[in-house]
């Protein structure tokens, strides 16, 4: 048999390849990974009834399909929603807003929060825009300083409560709204030993790009938490290096172990 393959048969089979891979990138080490595994398990059982003539079997299995797209969505809306939300911003996601001093103020502010035992939710502001959250807290243009997060986070402060919103600029990075509420959307899945901070973050994070410092009152410690996924407890060091992964790009971070 005799094969032409033209250049648009490689641009065809080129782009299924790039969406099927940023698709597959995108439910990594997620429960949408284990949901995939799982309709893979079902379509070889649907496969084998045929193979051996298991009728009854092969119905129910066939009705099941017959309605795929639709399961797909229910199944998956979440990263669907998540994945279109991607597709509106920049692919190549660096802003080219030099992070070292943002990086280095969460870093320390985050350490003498986690000495002084107040707890914390720092949201860092990504490609996804968080103006619908900062509705619900007081908006600011307050320069991104150490001391400034620790004023906002003291226990007698009036706004200590909820999350602050950092946006990175040229200048280091500005806190733009503090007490945000964050939602709990999808943190069912996160350990019972975790409180509402936690989860509040692991929600967030599930639902935007957004990179999040938890400092823990209860267990005196600081994690980082992205794309519903969080770390293990972090020191200086450890929290810094995740955060110049995180903001450059780099999804994978050290979950906390079950």
């Amino acid at each position: 048999m005799n094969f032409q393959i033209s250049l648009i048969d490689v641009v065809d089979v080129s782009l299924v390849a790039v969406v099927i891979y940023f698709a597959l990138r995108l439910i990594r080490g997620t429960r949408a990974e284990q949901m995939l595994i799982g309709l893979t398990v079902l379509f070889v059982i649907y496969e084998l009834s045929k193979w051996f003539g298991l009728l009854t079997v092969e119905w129910v299995f066939s009705q099941f399909f017959s309605a795929f797209i639709i399961i797909f969505v229910v199944l998956f809306q979440h990263e669907i929603r998540r994945g279109l939300m991607r597709v509106a911003v920049n692919p190549l996601g660096s802003s080219g807003v030099p992070m070292d001093q943002l990086i280095e103020q969460l870093v320390e502010s985050s350490l003498a929060m986690v000495h002084q035992g107040w707890g914390a939710l720092i949201v860092i502001e990504r490609e996804t825009g968080l103006k619908h959250l900062m509705d619900s807290g007081v908006e600011m243009n307050a320069p991104l300083r150490a001391d400034v997060v620790q004023a906002l986070f003291c226990p007698k402060a009036p706004m200590h409560d909820g999350a602050i919103v950092v946006r990175a600029d040229a200048s280091g990075g500005r806190i733009v709204a503090a007490r945000v509420l964050l939602p709990l959307a999808q943190a069912t899945a996160l350990q019972g030993e975790f409180g509402t901070r936690h989860r509040a973050a692991v929600g967030l994070s599930e639902e935007s790009d957004a990179v999040i410092v938890v400092v823990s009152e209860e267990r005196r410690d600081l994690r980082l938490v992205r794309e519903g996924r969080l770390s293990k407890a972090y020191d200086a060091q450890g929290l810094r290096r995740a955060l110049n992964e995180a903001l450059e790009g780099n999804v994978r971070i050290e979950v906390a172990q079950s």
